[in-house]
């Protein structure tokens, strides 16, 4: 499962310095050096916080359960830098406690919500793209129109620096700028007021935001966006200016005084996001509505809505699709209207992946990797939940512990190997003679824990003796293993961890008795 893993995976030792202990082939054809390379770094060589990770990794050495998604910046063999999401939890593995990680490139994710909250802020502004010697890549009408031209056929390859220190200025004054020390690879600047001049060299205040633009090449250019503040009048949306150069797909929506909401522009990509013929026209309520439920139409709406009474920007995760279905994160700000119309531009991204990987890390979260049956954590939430149910509605339940006999000294004499075939073998015994219904988990061990919602103390034991001599038959195949079995039913006033204690010194009193046996707590 680690070699073949689709997913980079390092294990790291928390003890030694963050050493980086063994990674998957995937994980170093991600970070472009061999895995006996990879065995000789530590964390803090492909971290770019350095020796600063340490701390943030010892926390997440200490937890108890599960994965910790962090996100970091990892540096790889050619120097390149991407952003990463980690999920991290300990393990244990030859008796050492170490880290387990699953790393997660979202460098793509990253650079497009950036991208897509520049366009939802400055859609309604000028907005324009250089390279980064200066030279015009693209602008939207509005930034055309204040610069002073018709078509931006005019401006593309024209160089920016007229525009920031005005038509007098030598061109290499623009580098000193903070456009051009953006343009230069230094940090990108927001809200910063000054002055622009237009064609005609006359000068107007503006307030203007320059962002690093970044592909799989680097650093590229600068995305400029600005507002001319000598006007401060309401410009139409130009969402469609931009929306090939998006991932995912541009949309529109109205929501009318009467509280409708009415869809009124997706671009191309929403067809092939929603499942849709592309011919299709996705504006048409006949061809969305198959794509959701009726439920998730209505919190769709009754989102917009809230969104838009309260001024709010809207952001709302959800399955969509016909035969296929697709999760799409949406992202829209609202704009009020004089007639009370509230306008929503916005985009949808598709984050099927990440959902999947997501799922996919909190099964394993809960299973116990040596047996498949659930872990501690998972066992301990059913427990909770039982105990809800008994003082919510007096549905009965019973608890069920058990431990194999002399496992330390079965373990001692064959191995290790040897006693972790004998506690799957055990494992899939308990299993394939429980309920359907009943929660089964390693607790720890050679320990397992039973869940019996809907069992009375007498059932609980029938089954208990069923399980003892299940057990007691592997004898026969090579596997000399009994178990001890403790059970107690709850009761109406009694918490989980009371009834944990009882069942607990019940199995004791077992395992004292002389073992291969059942005690009643």
């Amino acid at each position: 499962m680690f070699a073949g893993n689709a997913a980079p995976i390092l294990l790291i030792d928390p003890g030694a310095d963050g050493a980086i202990v063994d990674a998957n082939p995937k994980a170093a054809a991600f970070y472009g050096y061999s895995r006996e390379r990879m065995r000789s770094l530590h964390v803090w060589d492909i971290n770019v916080l350095g020796h600063a990770v340490l701390p943030a990794m010892h926390a997440i050495a200490s937890w108890e359960g599960g994965h910790f998604p962090q996100r970091f910046r990892h540096r790889l063999a050619d120097g390149s830098v991407r952003d990463v999401q980690v999920y991290a939890g300990p393990v244990v593995v030859a008796g050492r406690r170490l880290l387990l990680c699953i790393i997660h490139d979202i460098t793509a994710v990253i650079e497009a919500e950036h991208f897509n909250r520049l366009l939802l802020e400055s859609v309604q502004v000028g907005v324009c793209g250089i390279d980064r010697d200066g030279n015009f890549t693209f602008l939207n009408p509005v930034a055309t129109r204040t610069f002073g031209f018709q078509h931006d056929s005019e401006l593309i390859r024209g160089h920016i620096g007229a525009y920031l220190t005005g038509a007098g200025a030598e061109v290499e004054d623009w580098r000193t700028h903070p456009v051009g020390r953006v343009a230069d690879g230094g940090e990108g600047v927001e809200a910063l007021d000054c002055t622009l001049h237009r064609h005609d060299g006359s000068p107007f205040p503006a307030r203007l935001t320059a962002s690093p633009i970044h592909n799989d090449q680097g650093f590229v250019g600068v995305v400029v966006s600005f507002t001319d503040r000598s006007g401060e009048t309401e410009r139409d949306a130009q969402l469609s200016d931009l929306t090939n150069a998006l991932p995912g797909a541009v949309f529109q929506a109205e929501l009318l005084p009467d509280g409708r909401v009415r869809p009124t522009y997706f671009s191309a990509a929403a067809a092939a996001l929603f499942g849709l013929p592309a011919a299709s026209t996705p504006t048409d309520w006949p061809s969305l509505s198959p794509i959701m439920s009726r439920r998730r139409w209505a919190g769709l709406r009754r989102a917009l809505r809230r969104a838009g009474r309260d001024g709010t920007a809207w952001e709302q995760e959800g399955t969509v699709g016909l035969a296929e279905k697709r999760w799409l994160l949406g992202r829209a700000l609202p704009r009020s209207r004089p007639d009370g119309t509230v306008t929503f531009n916005g985009v949808l991204l598709d984050i099927t992946e990440r959902r999947r990987l997501e799922a996919e890390l909190e099964q394993a979260a809960q299973i116990d990797p040596l047996t498949g049956l659930w872990n501690r954590r998972r066992f301990q939430q059913a427990l909770d939940e039982a105990a809800a149910a008994l003082r919510r509605n007096g549905r009965p339940y019973s608890l069920m512990l058990i431990d194999i006999d002399h496992f330390k000294r079965y373990n001692d004499t064959h191995g290790h190997q040897a006693g972790d075939e004998a506690l799957r073998r055990v494992a899939a015994t308990l299993a394939g003679h429980s309920r359907r219904l009943d929660g089964l988990a390693r607790w720890g061990g050679e320990e397992f824990a039973l869940l019996l919602p809907e069992a009375e103390l007498d059932a609980a034991a029938v089954l208990a003796e069923r399980l003892r001599r299940a057990v007691a038959a592997l004898a026969g195949s090579g596997l000399p293993a009994t178990i001890s079995i403790g059970i107690g039913q709850a009761g109406i006033a009694e918490d989980a961890d009371s009834l944990f204690r009882r069942v607990d010194a019940a199995l004791y009193r077992a395992k004292a008795a002389g073992r291969n046996r059942v005690e009643r707590a």
